[in-house]
């Protein structure tokens, strides 16, 4: 991904492949400054779901993320590739990206008055070896919202990609009473662990 000229970058020691189509994703790594290529993964997740579904949340987005990175990092086995995966859940039920406005509405009205988790995972895979792991989660409370304020909403943003229906990183925020945790974390992706683990792997720094 190449940076706008009025933005200063941080080249990495090694490049670094994003194995995700993520927006949110892209635009965190954009925004800290990282020079990025992003690859899809073309990992089956509805399969790997199915394989992973005992599992606490917490550990389902790891093994999703590092799923998705393995794939890309056994077809670019120098480079660094980070894989990331996030799940809505409320109460024990996962809500999935909707694909739909009218899903995005029926997703809204559950999720309205009510406490949720976003639980995010994220990888860092060089050589097709994990070489570090972390997830977070972050309890949300949202507003008790009006059957309008619902559809206006989705019709401003249409969050059809999003997990839980909504874009934490732009009007999705005005959703919220309370937000236990990071909004990086909310938006798909533990930031602030992933920056400190790229400099800390020796992939990253500010020379």
């Amino acid at each position: 991904m190449n940076r706008s000229l009025e933005y200063s970058s941080i080249k990495p020691n090694i490049p670094i492949i994003l194995a995700s189509g993520s927006e949110s994703r892209k635009q965190m790594l954009d925004e800290a400054g990282i020079i990025f290529e992003v690859i899809v993964s073309s990992a089956d997740e509805d399969l790997i779901k199915n394989e992973i579904s005992s599992l606490p949340f917490n550990e389902q987005v790891v093994h999703l993320a590092k799923a998705k990175a393995k794939l890309i990092s056994k077809k670019s086995p120098a480079n660094i590739v980070i894989g990331g995966d996030q799940m809505c859940v409320l109460g024990e039920k996962l809500l999935h990206k909707p694909g739909s406005k009218n899903k995005a509405i029926e997703s809204l009205k559950l999720l309205s008055n009510q406490t949720h988790f976003q639980h995010s995972g994220v990888c860092i895979y060089k050589n097709n070896d994990c070489i570090w792991e972390y997830s977070e989660s972050v309890e949300l409370k949202m507003h008790d919202l009006s059957e309008p304020e619902i559809k206006n909403y989705v019709e401003m943003e249409n969050p059809i990609h999003a997990a839980g229906s909504y874009k934490f990183e732009s009007l999705g925020c005005n959703l919220f009473s309370y937000v236990g945790g990071s909004s990086f974390t909310v938006r798909g992706m533990p930031l602030i662990p992933l920056l400190n683990a790229l400099r800390e792997l020796g992939i990253i720094d500010l020379k």
